[in-house]
Protein backbone atom coordinates (compact mmCIF):
# COMPACT_ATOMS: atom_id res chain seq x y z
CA UNK A 1 0.00 0.00 0.00
CA UNK A 2 0.90 3.46 -0.71
CA UNK A 3 2.13 5.46 2.13
CA UNK A 4 -0.88 7.98 1.24
CA UNK A 5 -3.56 4.85 1.73
CA UNK A 6 -1.60 4.33 5.06
CA UNK A 7 -2.02 7.96 6.54
CA UNK A 8 -5.56 7.92 5.52
CA UNK A 9 -6.39 5.51 7.23
CA UNK A 10 -4.37 6.10 10.79
CA UNK A 11 -5.87 9.63 10.43
CA UNK A 12 -9.28 7.88 9.88
CA UNK A 13 -8.71 5.56 13.19
CA UNK A 14 -7.18 8.57 15.62
CA UNK A 15 -10.31 10.89 14.40
CA UNK A 16 -12.24 7.78 15.42
CA UNK A 17 -10.25 7.39 18.81
CA UNK A 18 -10.17 10.58 19.62
CA UNK A 19 -14.05 10.99 19.18
CA UNK A 20 -14.83 8.51 21.07
CA UNK A 21 -12.37 8.93 23.68
CA UNK A 22 -13.49 13.30 23.91
CA UNK A 23 -16.83 12.42 25.28
CA UNK A 24 -14.93 11.51 28.66
CA UNK A 25 -14.58 15.24 29.00
CA UNK A 26 -15.96 17.25 26.32
CA UNK A 27 -19.10 15.54 26.20
CA UNK A 28 -21.23 15.50 22.99
CA UNK A 29 -19.01 18.29 21.69
CA UNK A 30 -16.66 16.38 20.17
CA UNK A 31 -18.63 13.36 18.46
CA UNK A 32 -21.15 16.42 17.04
CA UNK A 33 -18.64 18.31 15.35
CA UNK A 34 -16.47 14.91 14.11
CA UNK A 35 -20.29 14.00 13.02
CA UNK A 36 -21.49 17.52 11.58
CA UNK A 37 -17.86 18.12 9.62
CA UNK A 38 -16.85 14.59 8.30
CA UNK A 39 -18.54 12.73 5.33
CA UNK A 40 -16.33 9.48 5.72
CA UNK A 41 -19.21 6.36 6.51
CA UNK A 42 -16.68 5.13 9.15
CA UNK A 43 -15.88 7.99 10.67
CA UNK A 44 -19.37 9.55 10.50
CA UNK A 45 -20.73 6.02 11.66
CA UNK A 46 -18.67 6.00 15.31
CA UNK A 47 -19.29 9.64 15.61
CA UNK A 48 -22.97 8.95 15.02
CA UNK A 49 -22.93 6.21 17.89
CA UNK A 50 -21.07 8.30 20.30
CA UNK A 51 -23.02 11.27 19.68
CA UNK A 52 -26.25 9.11 20.71
CA UNK A 53 -24.01 7.57 23.80
CA UNK A 54 -23.23 11.52 25.05
CA UNK A 55 -27.31 12.14 24.04
CA UNK A 56 -28.28 9.27 26.21
CA UNK A 57 -26.08 9.90 29.08
CA UNK A 58 -27.47 13.16 29.50
CA UNK A 59 -30.75 11.73 29.67
CA UNK A 60 -29.67 9.66 32.42
CA UNK A 61 -27.79 12.37 34.48
CA UNK A 62 -31.06 14.04 34.04
CA UNK A 63 -32.86 11.36 35.53
CA UNK A 64 -30.04 11.00 38.25
CA UNK A 65 -30.56 14.59 39.30
CA UNK A 66 -34.22 14.26 39.58
CA UNK A 67 -33.48 10.99 41.58
CA UNK A 68 -31.62 12.74 44.26
CA UNK A 69 -34.01 13.85 45.84
CA UNK A 70 -34.79 10.90 47.26
CA UNK A 71 -31.23 10.05 47.65
CA UNK A 72 -30.85 7.21 44.91
CA UNK A 73 -29.97 9.74 42.30
CA UNK A 74 -26.67 10.44 43.75
CA UNK A 75 -25.51 6.56 43.22
CA UNK A 76 -27.05 6.63 39.93
CA UNK A 77 -24.88 9.68 39.37
CA UNK A 78 -21.64 8.23 39.80
CA UNK A 79 -22.57 5.14 37.71
CA UNK A 80 -23.78 7.04 34.66
CA UNK A 81 -20.16 8.52 35.19
CA UNK A 82 -18.18 4.95 35.61
CA UNK A 83 -20.27 4.12 32.44
CA UNK A 84 -19.32 7.16 30.25
CA UNK A 85 -15.76 6.56 31.40
CA UNK A 86 -15.69 2.72 30.62
CA UNK A 87 -17.65 2.83 27.69
CA UNK A 88 -16.18 5.46 25.92
CA UNK A 89 -12.04 4.16 26.48
CA UNK A 90 -13.82 0.43 25.36
CA UNK A 91 -14.86 2.20 21.91
CA UNK A 92 -11.93 4.11 21.64
CA UNK A 93 -9.63 0.75 22.24
CA UNK A 94 -11.99 -1.37 19.78
CA UNK A 95 -12.19 1.19 16.97
CA UNK A 96 -8.90 1.38 17.15
CA UNK A 97 -8.22 -1.66 16.52
CA UNK A 98 -10.56 -1.27 13.38
CA UNK A 99 -13.52 -3.06 14.60
CA UNK A 100 -16.98 -1.42 15.11
CA UNK A 101 -18.03 -0.37 18.77
CA UNK A 102 -21.96 0.26 19.49
CA UNK A 103 -22.68 1.29 22.82
CA UNK A 104 -24.96 -0.80 25.20
CA UNK A 105 -27.90 1.28 26.66
CA UNK A 106 -28.07 3.81 24.30
CA UNK A 107 -30.92 5.32 22.60
CA UNK A 108 -31.31 5.89 19.12
CA UNK A 109 -31.54 9.80 18.72
CA UNK A 110 -29.50 10.18 15.19
CA UNK A 111 -30.81 7.44 12.80
CA UNK A 112 -28.86 5.57 10.39
CA UNK A 113 -29.31 7.47 7.46
CA UNK A 114 -29.16 4.09 4.92
CA UNK A 115 -31.37 3.14 6.67
CA UNK A 116 -33.97 5.29 5.98
CA UNK A 117 -33.28 5.27 2.56
CA UNK A 118 -34.01 1.42 1.63
CA UNK A 119 -37.51 1.66 2.83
Amino acid sequence: MSDSVLKSTENERLAVVLTHFGGIFFGFIPSLLVYLIKDDGRIKENARHALNWQLTSILYFLISSILMLVFIGVVLYFIVILLNIFFCLLAAIRSSRGEEKRYPLTIEFIKDKSLELQV
